[in-house]
């Protein structure tokens, strides 16, 4: 691995294991605007996008008013629901622990409101660990426009090339090429190994553990340089 000065991680099946709960809490708004039910497995592909396409996909309304009403109900059951179901992956905190002992930062960006991704992170005690946290409210456009992205590096005062961004979706994966950031999928979420840019993506990870080992391996090789 090339030795990178910032490891940027999404936060929704890369670090929690969260496509139950935001499935749960799809259907509990649409089933108060009185939409029915979708199907975990129907919802899954779509997590990972904007709150607003997520919902449109689950109940099937387009207009662009009764998303944006639906939206905020979400985002309030988020706030009050999401940090209790959320589980992070049990081998992360060993991870970021490595990387944060290693001299290299880390930033996070999701689609999730900041707020919500705090409660997770304080609740885990992994906060202390991340330099940048940027969720939805903080950009002026959502992945895969590459605000966010260049929002972290701005944070952590680094350039694209100083840094790799870690994620599980295409979304992310369309972030990282319009910023200019490098890329590797980490391969718990609804999108598999064979659809991502095979000519793009740096390295591809099952486990927060071995992208671990190959923090540890990147490190070796810069001592050997030295």
């Amino acid at each position: 691995m090339k030795r990178y000065k910032a490891l940027i991680f999404d936060f929704d099946m890369t670090l929690a294991d969260t496509a139950k709960v935001i499935a749960e809490l799809l259907n509990a708004s649409a089933n108060d605007f009185g939409y029915p039910s979708m199907s975990f497995d129907d919802v899954l592909p779509v997590i990972g996008h904007t709150h607003e396409i997520m919902l449109s996909h689950v109940t099937g309304q387009k207009d662009p008013q009764r998303i944006s009403h639906m939206r905020s109900h979400y985002r309030q059951l988020c706030r009050s629901r999401m940090a209790d179901n959320t589980e992070i992956f049990e081998d992360v905190p060993a991870c970021l622990k490595n990387i944060a002992s290693k001299g290299i930062q880390i930033g996070l960006l999701s689609l999730k409101l900041r707020d919500v991704l705090m409660q997770s992170l304080i609740k885990y005690d992994l906060a202390k660990y991340f330099s940048a946290i940027v969720g939805c409210e903080d950009v002026t456009a959502p992945k895969p426009d590459p605000s966010g992205l260049f929002t972290v590096l701005k944070i952590l005062g680094l350039e694209p090339t100083d840094a790799l961004y870690i994620g599980d979706s295409l979304v992310d994966e369309s972030a990282a090429k319009a910023a200019g950031i490098d890329f590797s999928a980490m391969l718990r979420g609804g999108t598999s190994k064979e659809q991502f840019d095979q000519t793009f993506v740096k390295h591809f990870y099952q486990t927060a553990e071995e992208l671990s080992k190959d923090v540890d391996m990147m490190s070796l090789s810069c001592q050997d340089r030295s």
